[in-house]
């Protein structure tokens, strides 16, 4: 069954301001979503135990703590937000160690712009629809 919301909430992290606008941008280009930005892993944290979620999206490389440490830290806070890492750099050898972190899904950068974006965008909402499937059992 598929579930359809007038509002997705999703936290986007990444050190990199100008991919963190890019990425609103297109995000938001859909008004269903609804995006925050967090430039660190620690503001990322803090929204976190502030304000719910239906999705955290985040990069993998970023300063002090990486994205597979942040999806650690916020299953270790009981963040049930879905959680989807998303990044351009090769993280092959770390998949198993993001998923078994509580990582819901990952999705590459580093290709066609508008395929990524596609596919964030479906992944997302493939989350919200697993997340409100669970709450209904």
């Amino acid at each position: 069954m598929q579930y359809r919301y007038t509002m997705i909430s999703i936290l986007l992290v990444d050190d990199d301001p100008d991919i963190l606008e890019i990425i609103k941008l297109d995000l938001e280009d859909d008004p269903s979503f609804t995006v925050d930005t967090c430039g660190t892993s620690a503001a990322a944290l803090k929204k976190a135990q502030t304000r719910w979620y239906d999705v955290i999206v985040t990069d993998w490389r970023m300063p002090v703590m990486n994205g597979t440490q942040l999806i650690q830290a916020l299953r270790a806070d009981g963040c049930k937000s879905r959680i989807i890492l998303y990044s351009g750099h090769n993280i092959s050898s770390d998949i198993r160690t993001a998923l078994d972190s509580g990582a819901d899904h990952i999705v590459h950068r580093g290709g066609d712009p508008d395929s990524e974006f596609a596919e964030l965008r479906q992944k997302i909402r493939h989350s919200v629809d697993l997340q409100k499937e669970q709450v209904q059992r």
